[in-house]
């Protein structure tokens, strides 16, 4: 111990963090706060802040040194607002000045200013250039005359819908709107013309997330959004897919749910493919994000007015050809150059056509649109003859990038160069975004040949070059995808070799696909596991999680000690809390208590996202299997203050949960909100939450929501009111059926729809409206539907035998089996066994007499699997084979679910031929399962299978490469 001359021990002085230097603003307001705050609490070191931040489990936010360090140091925005205040509360304690309530809403409050002042995007008014957003650039005119950039907007019927959305927006509401169609149908174009009522209001901005890529400019920016903002999210499925996909839409939903940060309009643009992909798993954060916001916009160019569309092709000579020329009404894809860019695919030579023919199917396969030029130049020569590889050039590739690039009547050509600089307003990171992993140059596919080649080229499995390709040039956070793809194909090798790239790289989900595949083929091999422990991410829980859970199904001891001492607990990310229960859960199995310790010590309840009810739900029950009772309660009083409650079906999943733990006061207080806010469109959601009310004993809050549907409920929408009937006797609401009976619905429905009639009757009969269902009954409706739904048909008849009009099922099923249309399989199907049900099989003979089996459309396997059952019931066998040829040979290659049911009712038909050919066709769509329980597939591919059919030589660990 040192001292000064007398000898006395000399303290030594606590060195301050430096004050941050901060401009004028919010900011500086709130970083003067903490300093202050800090000061007077005589300068506490960092380590005796985090020990009082830990030791009140009240506090919502947990930050430790670091964290801390930077929320008193750093001149930027802290990340998190609940950390701020848990460093406010417990410096203010610390003091003799200050209250603790009132410092942390003031902390709170300069800390959204904050937030707001630093907002994203830039003035709408400076967005002029539509090409920058991604409208498709139009084709050029040979006609004379000086055009504007764009040609003239004529409107349809979606603009409306759209307009209606943004007028929200302008009015205060903060608001999405995603339109869905396929390529080139005017999506984006719509988007741009829909903003100019915000121009004109001004005081709007405009942002365009996407450097360094967009889900990565999404999640680094999006909780900088402010008021007034227009975030523009063209491409949305490069925003929702994948991994970062449920916490873009997480944001998404948070910002849209906050009044301080509105009003907002975020505007997305989906294929029908992507959005069927995105919407697929039910309660994910990306399928509640995308509920309610869909405007689908028309293929062909239809619900605009004649009159102004000859009136704007007189004024613009592009719009005028694209009139004369466009097939099938397809006026805004030939003005976006498709007819073109397929002419070019037609005309191409065969490097060039190869080239176009690689890029399409890496991007069918799961590559993104930023294409490896080494990728396509290593791929390309696997799709050409012996002969055509003979006679290319020396300068092959140049020659086929300068065709691909040529723009197609002005529009962009089928392969583009993607430019390392792009056009931007204000400063930007320098970050690059325009070059492959390896530095080299990147090319995009023309969404429009994107969206072709899924369809044509659907059938077909890439040459064993282009995996080869893939292998060494593919973007590493595309491989595991990658990997997937080609092992659902039986392509084993060329998977593996992926998932090991992939698992390289980090990717805990493919180490996991890498270590179950590798086990299938050599169980006793190790290798595969280890290689999976030390080098899979931590960072993802749910992915550490799965890989945890095969190493343990595979008995690999030794690798899940090897995984576990790399500490997944200390380095698993917390906002995802479907992936921190997963991982909570997989750890106490396997008994690691010391990690379920670690990650129950990181408080996790502090820090998870509450967009996702379902998830919220899955970690309170697991946090009370592993006795973190103060976590419970700490997540639930989070939850139900903070949850969305615009999906019943998620709040009423989380009602049930806090029952479960004993949270009876946040059952009500959630009970509450959800009886004053959740949406009434979803008739079954509300149903169920209803139910669970009951359950809970929420009499109050039953009524409560009773009132409300019955008050709001549309009476145009017979299904809801038919639903709502029903769900309200059961939970003995007696008074509120009465008062939306007093509503008279049988009076007010329309008649042209034999579906929405059927319900509504249906609903009246459950609960006893003699009265209505009389009255819906003499308007006559089977003289009055129409019959271009047959499922509405078939359940009309059997509403009307049940209600016991027996002349009107003689009259309605003359009527269908004469002229209804025979173009949908399922329809027929369930037309055929209506009229049966009801006693009509002179109609039904009359129905089958017309050949539906010849006529139906074949773009639904599951509906055509539907067909052929009802044909074999019905004894009609001739059709049966009929319909099992042309299936066979042409149905669409969409549905994999109906797809699957189509080759078993096939088998159940006896159609051996028919089995074994539609099987080849299903592999190339990725159904390996279907294929392998053909004869003996599953033997003869125990290797898997070349992309040319034949099968894959035995092949080990030792045989894949290490990747670069």
């Amino acid at each position: 111990m040192s001292g000064d001359d007398e000898g006395r021990p000399v303290t030594k002085r606590r060195r301050l963090i430096a004050r941050p230097q901060v401009p004028p603003g919010p900011l500086r307001d709130l970083k003067a706060l903490i300093y202050e705050l800090y000061v007077e609490a005589g300068a506490p070191s960092l380590e005796e802040m985090a020990a009082l931040v830990a030791a009140d489990d009240g506090l919502a936010g947990a930050p430790e040194k670091d964290t801390i360090h930077r929320i008193i140091r750093d001149t930027a925005v802290p990340p998190s607002q609940a950390d701020v205040v848990a460093v406010v509360t417990v410096l203010a304690r610390a003091t003799t000045t200050w209250d603790g309530h009132d410092v942390a809403q003031r902390a709170r409050d300069l800390w959204v200013a904050a937030r707001l002042g630093s907002a994203v995007g830039v003035p709408l008014g400076e967005v002029t250039d539509p090409f920058v957003l991604e409208v498709h650039r139009p084709i050029a005119s040979e006609r004379e005359g000086t055009l504007p950039p764009l040609p003239p907007y004529v409107p349809r019927s979606h603009d409306r819908q759209l307009a209606g959305v943004v007028g929200r927006a302008a009015g205060g509401a903060s608001v999405m709107a995603v339109l869905v169609a396929g390529s080139s149908a005017g999506k984006t174009r719509a988007c741009w013309q829909a903003l100019e009522p915000l121009r004109e209001a001004g005081g709007w901005r405009l942002w365009h997330p996407f450097d360094p890529t967009r889900p990565e400019a999404a999640l680094r920016d999006l909780d900088r959004v402010g008021p007034r903002t227009v975030v523009w999210l063209n491409e949305t499925q490069d925003y929702l897919a994948g991994e970062a996909g449920e916490r873009v839409a997480a944001g998404l939903r948070t910002l849209l749910a906050a009044p301080a940060r509105g009003p907002v309009l975020v505007l997305g643009t989906l294929w029908p493919e992507h959005h069927a992909e995105l919407t697929r798993r039910p309660g994910s954060q990306v399928r509640q994000v995308l509920d309610g916001t869909i405007i689908e916009v028309p293929e062909t160019f239809t619900g605009a007015d004649p009159a102004a569309l000859q009136h704007a092709a007189g004024a613009d000579a592009r719009l005028a050809e694209a009139i004369e020329h466009a097939e099938d009404g397809q006026i805004t894809q030939y003005l976006a150059g498709g007819p073109e860019l397929l002419a070019r695919l037609t005309a191409a030579e065969p490097a060039a056509k190869a080239l176009i023919w690689a890029a399409m199917d890496a991007r069918r396969m799961g590559h993104r649109n930023a294409l490896p030029l080494s990728l396509l130049e290593e791929a390309v020569p696997a799709y050409l003859t012996a002969t055509q590889y003979d006679q290319l050039g020396q300068d092959w590739l140049e020659r086929a990038l300068a065709y691909t690039a040529q723009p197609c009547k002005g529009a962009s050509g089928p392969v583009t160069r993607i430019r390392t600089q792009r056009p931007h307003h204000g400063r930007r990171r320098r970050t690059p975004h325009a070059s492959a992993h390896d530095g080299g140059p990147v090319y995009q596919l023309a969404d429009y040949l994107d969206q072709h080649g899924r369809q044509a080229r659907a059938g077909q499995i890439p040459p064993i070059g282009f995996w080869e390709a893939i292998a060494v040039h593919a973007h590493p956070a595309d491989q595991g995808a990658l990997g997937n793809a080609a092992w659902k194909r039986g392509l084993y090798r060329d998977a593996t070799q992926l998932h090991k790239n992939a698992t390289t790289h980090g990717d805990p989900r493919a180490a996991r696909s890498l270590v179950d595949h590798m086990h299938r083929l050599h169980p006793t091999d190790q290798r595969p596991a280890a290689h999976a422990a030390s080098h899979a991410a931590l960072n993802d829980p749910g992915g550490v999680a799965l890989l945890l859970g095969v190493l343990r199904e595979i008995g690999a001891d030794d690798q899940v000690t090897a995984l576990l001492a790399r500490d997944p607990a200390a380095q698993a990310a917390l906002d995802d809390p479907g992936g921190v229960a997963l991982l909570l859960g997989v750890l106490r199995e396997a008994g690691a208590d010391d990690q379920v310790t670690a990650l129950l010590a990181r408080n996790p309840a502090a820090h998870v996202a509450l967009d996702a009810p379902y998830a919220v739900a899955d970690l309170l029950g697991v946090l009370r299997e592993v006795g973190a009772g103060t976590q419970v309660t700490a997540l639930a009083d989070r939850a139900v203050a903070q949850v969305a409650v615009d999906a019943p079906y998620a709040v009423a999943v989380l009602l049930g949960v806090l029952r479960e733990v004993g949270a009876g006061i946040q059952v009500t207080a959630l009970a509450d909100r959800a009886v004053a806010q959740v949406a009434l469109d979803d008739p079954n959601g509300v149903a169920n939450l209803l139910g669970v009310l009951r359950e809970a004993g929420a009499g109050i809050q039953v009524t409560a929501l009773a009132d409300r549907a019955v008050a709001q409920v549309a009476l145009d929408n017979p299904y809801v009111v038919a639903v709502l009937l029903g769900v309200l006797r059961e939970v003995g609401a007696d008074d509120q059926v009465t008062a939306l009976l007093a509503r008279n619905p049988a009076a007010q429905v329309a008649l042209d729809n034999p579906y929405v009639v059927a319900v509504l009757l249906g609903g009246l009969r459950e609960v006893g409206a003699d009265d209505q269902v009389t009255a819906l009954l003499a308007r006559n409706p089977a003289a009055q539907v129409a019959l271009d739904n047959p499922y509405g048909v078939a359940l009309l008849l059997g509403g009307l035998r049940e209600a016991g009009a027996g002349d009107r099922v003689t009259a309605l099923a003359d009527r269908a089996a004469a002229q209804v249309a025979l173009d949908n399989p399922g329809g027929v199907a369930f037309l055929l066994g209506g009229l049966r049900e009801v006693g009509s099989d002179k109609q039904a003979t009359a129905l089958l007499a017309r050949n539906p089996a010849a006529q139906v459309a074949l773009n639904a396997p599951y509906a055509i699997a539907v067909l052929l059952g009802r044909l074999r019931e019905v004894g009609a066998g001739t059709q049966v084979t009929a319909l099992a040829d042309r299936a066979v040979a042409q149905v669409a290659l969409g549905n994999l679910g109906g797809l699957a049911l189509l080759l078993g009712r096939l088998r159940q038909a006896g159609a051996g031929d028919q089995v074994t050919a539609l099987a080849d066709r299903l592999l190339a769509v990725g159904m390996l399962e279907q294929f392998l329980q053909i004869g003996d597939h599953r033997e003869r591919y125990r290797f898997g299978r070349e992309p040319k059919g034949h099968p894959t030589d035995r092949w080990g660990w030792e045989d894949l490469l290490d990747p670069k």
